[in-house]
């Protein structure tokens, strides 16, 4: 069963460009079968961020976080005093996630050329971005509230955090457009 979701994942990665939100959201959820499948014949547990992001596609809100959400929104939170510090919001590029994208479908031999090439992965960052639009990940720390996504029609990335904890009632939105 692997091997046919591997084939059904190499056949469409070549011939689509993961620039839609349809191709994000079908790409996210066939590797979240292929990781079930892993988990289940080898008992492994690997590749955390891809699962959040494949669940968090397909939920209106995200309010279970996983050890590895949390250490990247406490990365974030920790990066934001007023402004975001040294003016730095590359986090909304999602390296983390981007790296073990392109490490999962190299493990299985499938093209991830958009994941390797900065103008492809903007691309598919700005159709992921339109898919997790007002779909919150709710208290992922102590201080965040809710982390979102804003639709701004494909004409950059934007987010907004809600704070809590010490900066209750205070948010940030960041972004960059094209």
């Amino acid at each position: 069963m692997k091997i046919q979701i591997v084939e059904k994942l190499n056949r469409f990665l070549n011939e689509n460009k993961m620039r839609e939100e349809h191709e994000v959201v079908y790409l996210l959820v066939e590797l979240r079968k292929l990781l079930d499948r892993e988990r289940e014949s080898c008992h492994k547990d690997l590749y955390s961020l891809v699962r959040f992001h494949a669940d968090w596609s397909v939920h209106t809100r995200k309010d279970h976080i996983t050890s590895a959400m949390e250490a990247i929104m406490t990365k974030i939170d920790d990066s934001i005093d007023t402004y975001p510090k040294n003016g730095n919001i590359d986090f909304l590029l999602l390296p983390e996630f981007r790296s073990e994208l392109t490490q999962l479908l190299g493990e299985y031999g499938l093209p991830c050329s958009f994941c390797k090439n900065d103008d492809e992965w903007l691309k598919f960052m700005l159709a992921l971005a339109g898919v997790l639009a007002d779909q919150p990940i709710v208290n992922p720390t102590p201080n965040i509230a809710e982390f979102r996504y804003v639709d701004i029609k494909r004409e950059g990335i934007m987010a907004n955090i809600d704070f809590c904890g010490k900066r209750s009632g205070q948010s940030i939105t960041l972004g960059f457009g094209l």
